[in-house]
């Protein structure tokens, strides 16, 4: 009898195990856009500040990483995609050799911390990328 319930109960914590898996590997459409209807996906608005101040203004896709997001668009090459740190954007420039860099900020220009890769773009959102002098931790 002892068995016969050991049994019982094995089985069923495999069955509750598996749903458990199933639920959360199902996924949800939600947020998501309906390609197969013709909707365009969200966009995001992305302005880069260059070393002069000039703002250049950009709408690329929601729901994609920023790095992916500046690729597809044409905006960063397979070069720069590849690199550590995104270098050149639309031809604007800012080297780490020279000691500056492209910084993420929100709409009130308040720093986002994180790689470039991290941040996926919200519908609606806007973010700047603004060139910025990069901290010298040696001093």
């Amino acid at each position: 009898m002892k068995k016969s319930l050991v049994k019982i109960l094995s089985v069923l914590v495999i069955m509750v195990m598996v749903l458990g898996m199933l639920t959360a590997c199902g996924g949800s459409n939600e947020g998501t856009s309906d390609e197969g209807n013709g909707e365009a996906a969200g966009v995001a608005t992305v302005i880069l500040v260059d070393e002069d101040g000039a703002e250049y203004t950009y709408e690329l896709e929601a729901g994609k990483n920023l790095r992916d997001a500046l690729h597809d668009a044409g905006l960063i090459d397979d070069d720069n995609f590849s690199k550590f740190m995104v270098e050149t954007i639309d031809g604007h420039t800012a080297l780490m050799d020279d000691g500056v860099l492209w910084m993420m900020a929100d709409e009130n220009k308040n720093q986002i911390t994180g790689f470039f890769e991290e941040h996926v773009l919200a519908e609606g959102e806007t973010l700047y990328l603004l060139y910025t002098v990069a901290p010298n931790f040696d001093d």
